[in-house]
């Protein structure tokens, strides 16, 4: 019925997005298979409790009650959920996750986001060395590539970095939080003031910089080399310069950049961060890090973790945008000719089926879609 409620045009480009994007899922979980990562579904409703220890975004939950008065959400987030299933299910690790799914998001009023996104995702728990960085950013790099025409930028970054530095310059945690949310909302005059107290410090000449700290990782390291930074941030830097080098060396048309003065993704984060966006693009195409102690809520032991989440839809809307002028093929056949069809199916990968009952339909049916019908009863034709 929605069909017939819609125009022409946006019931062709309703369509040919659901088939991009049913066509990205199935790439993306073809590669997680590739790469051994074993498939995990959670819940779509979670006890509110779940998200609890995290403000999770500038967004809000969807709330219900459950039966015995306790209050479940849809889910926001999918790695949270994950943690939980782990610690819940006493499941051995290392283990390798990889899903597909939706997670729901009440956005502000005219905010331009979705309130229900499809996400996949990578979940790395029980790795502590970097190779698990190495994983998840090399899945990024490739279906990327893969998935859609623009160069991906990668963005990188490291969730301790921020608060050692300002640890560095006060025991006040409301001092350091008034200091991080003007630096990272860029709210500069007021930032200027914050760290306007701290003048004679030998840190002050990299406070002014901070807020541009962002951009090519040489640059960045050498604005950092010449900087007087406590010794707490010295490990972050080493990783970051660790993970660039690695980068340049087996991706070396990977553009990368460097950004230290910008929250990282989540709240859980412990360590790198990374994030991937298009120049075509509004928003980021993946992110993710690396969240050691994310376990701590549901058990008591930490488990070292990376994870990365990536956002079919703006990858959806992306690669339908930029898909290349051809005509899908539709193929029109009689029943009998079922076999036929499906070999020429088969040998063509942007061709579809017609189920229409006559060859009048499948002409009314190849219009709709801009389609080449494919006439296996009486030959081509160019409709």
């Amino acid at each position: 019925m929605l069909k017939h409620l819609l125009p022409l045009g946006t019931r062709d480009e309703f369509g040919r997005r659901a088939r991009t994007k049913q066509h990205l899922i199935a790439v993306i979980q073809a590669h997680f298979k590739q790469r051994g990562l074993a498939p995990i579904a959670t819940p779509l409703l979670e006890n509110e409790a779940v998200f609890d220890p995290y403000q999770m975004g500038n967004y809000q939950l969807y709330r219900l009650f459950g039966n015995d008065g306790r209050t479940l959400v849809l889910r926001p987030d999918m790695t949270l959920p994950v943690a939980r299933f782990i610690s819940a299910t006493n499941v051995s690790l290392p283990q390798k996750f990889g899903y597909v799914g939706d997670i729901f998001r009440v956005s502000r009023q005219l905010s331009g986001s979705y309130n229900q996104i499809t996400q996949a995702g990578v979940e790395l728990v029980g790795y502590a060395s970097l190779k698990a960085e190495f994983e998840c950013l090399t899945i990024a790099n490739q279906l990327s590539s893969e998935l859609i025409a623009d160069a991906v930028e990668i963005e990188l970054g490291d969730a301790q970095f921020a608060q050692r530095v300002v640890a560095s310059l006060t025991g006040d945690e409301g001092e350091q939080q008034a200091i991080l949310t003007a630096l990272f909302d860029k709210q500069v005059p007021r930032y200027t003031k914050l760290i306007a107290k701290y003048r004679a410090q030998p840190l002050y000449d990299f406070l002014k910089a901070w807020p541009r700290l962002f951009g090519r990782p040489e640059c960045i390291f050498k604005e950092l080399a010449a900087a007087l930074l406590p010794e707490t941030v010295q490990p972050s830097l080493k990783r970051l310069q660790t993970v660039v080098a690695w980068m340049q060396q087996t991706m070396p048309e990977q553009v990368i950049s460097v950004d230290l003065s910008s929250q990282a993704p989540q709240k859980y984060y412990t360590g790198l961060t990374f994030r991937g966006y298009s120049q075509a693009g509004a928003g980021y195409l993946f992110s993710g890090g690396r969240y050691d102690k994310l376990l701590t809520n549901f058990q008591a032991e930490a488990e070292p973790a990376v994870g990365m989440g990536l956002n079919v839809d703006l990858l959806t809307t992306l690669a339908t945008d930029q898909q290349t002028a051809y005509a899908e093929q539709l193929i029109y056949f009689e029943p009998e000719q079922w076999s036929q069809a499906e070999a020429y199916l088969a040998k063509q990968p942007h061709a579809i089926l017609s189920l229409a009952d006559d060859l009048a339909g499948a002409r009314i049916e190849a219009q709709c879609l801009n389609a080449q019908l494919i006439d296996l009863t009486g030959g081509m034709t160019n409709d």
